[in-house]
């Protein structure tokens, strides 16, 4: 590990001093380097103001409620539709899944990863399994997006516990002409 020494703003040192005192973080150097990893982690040397990218695309920061209108206002199968785009534009855009066989279900882990940095829950993979928690994204556009992404077809296993559900890969989907 490598010791830096930093000035920051008065404002910023009352503010960890706050959280400090709320046992909210263990200290001061502690919250600074959670900060840092976040930074690296969303990318946010490629953001500006107004304007922020996280892997090769612009992302936007919204509200659940407003994305679960939009689905409501369409069907289950065009949300799934959109979600087909969606997987198939980010797997060209993306420059972490360039080259990256994802039929491979070892290869799964990196999709399933970043969604989990942007916010759309937790994912555990087990063999052809994928545990999905905590999930805002609406059930048909997350099947579309995961379908699309790993070229299979899930089926959904709901759970009994909240805010949980399994989608298990039952066989490769053939790409028909008019997806590509």
């Amino acid at each position: 590990m490598k010791e830096v020494t930093l000035t920051i703003p008065d404002d910023l040192y009352k503010y960890l001093t706050f959280l400090e005192k709320r046992c909210l973080i263990k200290d001061k150097g502690q919250a600074l380097t959670t900060a840092l990893e976040f930074y690296k982690m969303f990318s946010m040397h490629e953001w500006f103001p107004y304007s922020y990218k996280m892997g090769g695309g612009r992302v936007v920061l919204m509200e659940v409620g407003a994305i679960k209108d939009l689905c409501h206002a369409l069907t289950d199968e065009e949300v799934y539709t959109a979600a087909k785009m969606t997987a198939f534009k980010r797997k060209l855009v993306n420059p972490l899944l360039q080259g990256v066989d994802l039929t491979n279900l070892r290869n799964w882990d990196i999709v399933l990863r970043e969604m989990e940095v942007m916010g759309w829950g937790k994912f555990t993979r087990v063999h052809n399994e994928v545990r999905v928690e905590f999930c805002p994204i609406p059930t048909p556009y997350l099947r579309g997006y995961l379908d699309t992404m790993f070229n299979v077809e899930f089926e959904e296993h709901k759970t009994k516990v909240p805010e949980m559900l399994v989608l298990i890969a039952k066989r490769r989907r053939r790409v028909k002409l008019e997806e590509v």
